[in-house]
């Protein structure tokens, strides 16, 4: 496998703990940036967090800036959001001369981001947006010598078969090992590298999760109706894998492989992460130390439940618990029927998100076959159910695989 490389000018270190030198990469990951949930627009949210973390790179210096994948939460991103990212990234590399590595994820758009690529290289800012056979390689330097990343931007397992005329792979697992494999024909295990890369990265045991990785409700499915799983034994030779695609800040087994996690929470699953930026500090011999920090939301995420009558009394919204301003979501607890609880609820929760009812006899309705374990079935698996029970019928054949390309079309493609 041919690499595409490119080089920067030597940049200087920073000090570690005792005075050694180290090199210092800011991991970032899923920045969303034009997310709407709910139909709340949280660009303003997302603008908090970017002056944050401004603030932080002035104060921190990073030698690089690390992205992997999903800058923008659409294939097609607003204007405002595309104005946030250019903002972010000229302060960066022209104004800091810090320079930036990022990949396209599963919700970006690979050609849009590659657009002058080739001229925002020599900026400092490096790029990867569709997947190719040849691997891009950006060489950082420091005092001990060279650290190479190398960029692999999110893609099909059908993209990777027809790119690397291969018809055995299928799952995203096997296209992965088809890279790494190709990677690994020239890789100098003498230097240090780090990969950076978009997807469901674990250790597995007959092809399920064994670290226990923390999935958010807000996460895309990467697979209709297949496996998106991909062993991170892949990446053992790798001294740092920089990770995107699950929102939660986690490691893969050991500090070496890690998920950044998002800036911000994005869905009500996410109330109990601690939103972070993550620091890696990697010494002359390619050995890690993680730092983080902590992130300030505007808004925070928050589920509050009870009766409604108690959760619009003062005794309850005027306590240190519950902040107004915040995101919300209500579980509703009364047995009684409720007379306008939307309207009522806003009045006091003016970003109120969503409501759930809970009580016994809406318990007792819940007897559908899609109830049970509806948050962990795929989009596929939910309208098998429903065509199922509807029809009484299995849904099989050519029908099956069209509502299957229909959901990953309609999963993948943008709506504006």
């Amino acid at each position: 496998m041919e690499f595409k490389q490119f080089k920067n000018k030597d940049i200087g270190n920073n000090l570690g703990k005792e005075g050694e030198l180290i090199m210092k990469i800011l991991h970032l990951g899923d920045l969303h940036i034009g997310k709407k949930v709910k139909e709340f627009n949280l660009i303003e949210d997302q603008k908090y967090v970017i002056d944050q973390l401004i603030e932080f790179i002035e104060k921190s210096i990073p030698n690089v800036v690390v992205i992997s994948g999903d800058l923008y939460d659409r294939a097609i991103p607003p204007v405002e959001a595309i104005e946030v990212v250019n903002g972010f990234l000229n302060k960066i590399v022209l104004e800091l001369k810090i320079p930036v590595i990022a990949i396209a994820g599963n919700h970006d758009s690979g050609a849009r981001l590659d657009f002058a690529s080739t001229i925002l290289e020599k900026q400092g800012l490096y790029i990867e947006g569709k997947f190719k056979s040849d691997i891009t390689k950006v060489t950082i330097n420091d005092e001990f010598g060279p650290v190479n990343f190398y960029l692999l931007p999110y893609a099909d397992p059908a993209e990777v078969r027809e790119l690397y005329e291969d018809e055995n792979i299928k799952t995203h697992d096997d296209a992965m090992k088809s890279i790494i494999d190709r990677l690994s024909a020239n890789f100098n295990r003498e230097e240090r590298n780090v990969a950076v890369a978009h997807g469901f990265i674990t250790y597995m045991k007959d092809g399920e999760d064994q670290c226990g990785l923390e999935l958010s409700e807000s996460e895309r499915p990467l697979s209709i109706g297949g496996t998106d799983k991909v062993s991170a034994q892949y990446f053992e030779m790798f001294n740092y894998t920089a990770l995107g695609h699950l929102h939660g800040a986690q490691k893969v087994g050991s500090d070496k492989i890690r998920y950044a996690g998002s800036p911000i929470k994005y869905s009500f699953s996410e109330v109990k992460q601690k939103k972070s930026f993550t620091i890696i500090n990697m010494d002359d011999k390619g050995e890690v130390l993680t730092e983080f920090q902590s992130i300030t939301p505007l808004r925070d995420m928050r589920v509050i439940q009870g009766p409604l009558e108690k959760l619009i009394s003062k005794e309850v919204y005027e306590s240190e618990d519950i902040n107004v301003e915040d995101y919300i979501k209500v579980i509703l607890q009364d047995e009684e029927e409720l007379i306008d609880p939307l309207g009522r609820l806003r009045s006091v929760y003016k970003n109120l998100m969503e409501i759930e009812i809970q009580n016994k006899r809406k318990l007792g309705d819940n007897k559908t076959a899609a109830s049970e374990g509806f948050k962990e079935k795929s989009e596929m698996e939910l309208f098998k159910e429903f065509y199922e029970n509807i029809s009484g019928e299995s849904l099989e054949g050519e029908e099956l695989k069209i509502i299957q390309d229909t959901i990953k079309e309609v999963l993948r493609e943008e709506v504006v």
